[in-house]
């Protein structure tokens, strides 16, 4: 049975600032996780899940991104162009003509996750059950929380739950939650109207956890809480976690590494 989603959008345009001098030459999300470049998992997903057809979001400054997919004979590969970094919902906003009134799936590449199952496949499954959006949901660590969106939500069962807002970076004790959202979403199409509705925030980006938070006072969403391992890529320090991450998990990787923290003595 082929997947009831089609199409994914992957936002690739952000400026890497926290990882300059290299984002100067190279695209964060060209950066590897030991030896694959971080988007190149998430085209993998994709594809694992069922998708084979994708947009990439670029600046006019990502040319590296799209030499690379060149010769991914196996995908149909689009870029679009983004000409300003004015935040998550407008990149996804730049999306809608190449996703032509279809739902689609949305996939961070700073956001790795490293499982057996397919967190987007579980949330397809959803989303084919009750034509809604979905988010994926993993609980985080108290400082991490202002960091990143956070869900006030109903659990309906035990991966499962309805989203009644979303709050974006808030203060630990503002926060309805520890459930995190975590780079993969699956959207109906008028996620676009919302997006369209939403005003700039103070950095003069559009949110799209506020255009998410209008959709669910007019209509479900619904959350995954997903049990894979999750890293964020997004800062070296997680780069280089996921990178010994990833190794340990792949036997003709994991030996060289193991020796070499033994020999450490931490």
């Amino acid at each position: 049975m082929g997947s009831s989603i089609k199409k994914a959008v992957i936002p690739a345009a952000g400026l890497g600032t926290r990882f300059l001098p290299v984002t100067r030459s190279v695209s964060k999300v060209m950066l590897p996780v030991f030896n694959i470049p971080t988007i190149d998992f998430a085209v993998a997903e994709l594809k694992k899940s069922g998708i084979n057809s994708v947009a990439i979001v670029v600046s006019t400054l990502n040319y590296d991104i799209q030499k690379y997919f060149e010769s991914a004979s196996d995908m149909q590969i689009e870029f679009i162009l983004q000409k300003e970094p004015n935040g998550l919902g407008d990149a996804i906003l730049q999306s809608e003509k190449w996703v032509d009134g279809e739902s689609f799936c949305v996939i961070l590449p700073d956001d790795l996750i490293i499982g057996e199952t397919s967190t987007i496949e579980q949330m397809i499954s959803i989303h084919s059950s009750n034509n809604t959006a979905v988010l994926a949901l993993k609980s985080v660590e108290d400082e991490r929380v202002p960091f990143l969106g956070i869900v006030e939500s109903q659990q309906i069962d035990i991966s499962t739950h309805r989203i009644i807002k979303c709050v974006e970076k808030p203060k630990l004790e503002d926060a309805p939650s520890n459930l995190a959202i975590i780079g993969r979403y699956i959207f109906t199409n008028d996620i676009f109207k919302y997006i369209k509705q939403t005003t700039k925030g103070a950095l003069g980006e559009i949110q799209i956890t506020d255009a998410i938070n209008a959709q669910a006072t007019e209509k479900d969403v619904y959350g995954y809480q997903f049990p894979e391992e999750h890293f964020d890529t997004g800062n070296p320090s997680g780069l280089l976690e996921a990178s010994i991450g990833y190794a340990l998990k792949h036997p003709e990787k994991a030996p060289g590494l193991i020796r070499f923290i033994k020999s450490l003595n931490l």
